[in-house]
C-alpha cells in the first residue's frame, strides 16, 4: 500500500456543497475514495452525481439525521471509513447584537451538529472503530473581532475532538482536527470586498495572502489514510503562519 492511500475508502463529508467541503469531496474522489457529500438542501447537492460523488441531504441541526445517513452508508459498504465534519456557518455580528435565533443557528450547526455526527458514527461502529476529522478554525484558538460565537463554537470543536480522542481511543477510534486560517471561499466574501479590512487581515498573516481550499486537501488525505495511524487528538493548523506569531 502506498503512502497516503485512500483508494476505496468510504468518506462522508458534511458541508460539501461549496467551499472547503466541495474541494475536499472532489479531491478525495480524485484520490480514488468513495465519497458521500452532504448538503443541507436537495438543490445544494444536485451537481454531485455528475461529478462522481454520492450526494446526500443532511441538515446537521436535525437530531437523528446523521444516524440514518451513516447507517445507510454502512449497509452499502460494510463501514464508513472516515467522517469529516466540515459544515459550518459564520456571521460578522457584534457580540452585543446577537439575537437568539442567530445564536442558536450557529451553535447548532457548528458544535451540536458536530457532536451528534460523531456520536452517530460511534454508535454505528463501536466494534469496528473509526476515523473522524473535524474541521475547526484558527479562530477557535485565538480571538477576533466580530467572531465571538463562531470562535466559541470552533474552540469547542477542538476540545471536543481531544476529549473524544481520549474517550474512544480503546475502541479503535482516531479523532483529529484541521484548523484552517482564512481561506478564500464564500465564507470570506464578507471581508474580501472591503479593501481596508482586507489590508488589515493580510497584514496579520506572515505569508501575506488568504489560503486556497485545495491547500487543505493534503492534510485531510493524510488524516484519512493509514499514514496517520498513530495520530489522535491533534490539530493540524494551516494558516499561513498566523498563529506562529
Amino acid at each position: 500500500m502506498s503512502l497516503f492511500d485512500v483508494k476505496g475508502k468510504s468518506i462522508l463529508i458534511t458541508g460539501a456543497s461549496r467551499g472547503i467541503g466541495k474541494t475536499l469531496a472532489l479531491g478525495f474522489r480524485d484520490a480514488g475514495a468513495i465519497v458521500y457529500g452532504a448538503g443541507s438542501r436537495p438543490e445544494s447537492i444536485e451537481w454531485m452525481a455528475k461529478e462522481g460523488i454520492n450526494g446526500v441531504v443532511l441538515d446537521v441541526r436535525s437530531e437523528g439525521a446523521a444516524f440514518e445517513i451513516i447507517g445507510q452508508i454502512k449497509a452499502k459498504h460494510g463501514r464508513l471509513d472516515t467522517l469529516i465534519n466540515n459544515a459550518g456557518i459564520a456571521t460578522n455580528t457584534p457580540a452585543s447584537g446577537f439575537k437568539e435565533d442567530e445564536l442558536q443557528n450557529i451553535v447548532q450547526t457548528n458544535y451540536v451538529g458536530v457532536f451528534r455526527n460523531c456520536q452517530a458514527y460511534y454508535k454505528h461502529h463501536k466494534k469496528e472503530g473509526g476515523n473522524i476529522i473535524n474541521v475547526a478554525s484558527v479562530l477557535g484558538m485565538v480571538g477576533s473581532k466580530l467572531a465571538s460565537v463562531y470562535s466559541g463554537t470552533k474552540g469547542a470543536v477542538i476540545t471536543l475532538s481531544k476529549a473524544l480522542a481520549i474517550e474512544w481511543c480503546n475502541n479503535g477510534y482516531r479523532v483529529n482536527v484541521i484548523c484552517p486560517g482564512l481561506i478564500d471561499t464564500e465564507m470570506t466574501d464578507m471581508i474580501k470586498d472591503k479593501e481596508f479590512i482586507m489590508k488589515q487581515v493580510l497584514a496579520g498573516i506572515p505569508m501575506g495572502r488568504l489560503g486556497k481550499p485545495e491547500e487543505l486537501l493534503g492534510a485531510a488525505i493524510y488524516l484519512a489514510s493509514d499514514s496517520s495511524s498513530y495520530m489522535t487528538g491533534q490539530c493540524l493548523v494551516l494558516d499561513g503562519g498566523l498563529t506562529a506569531q
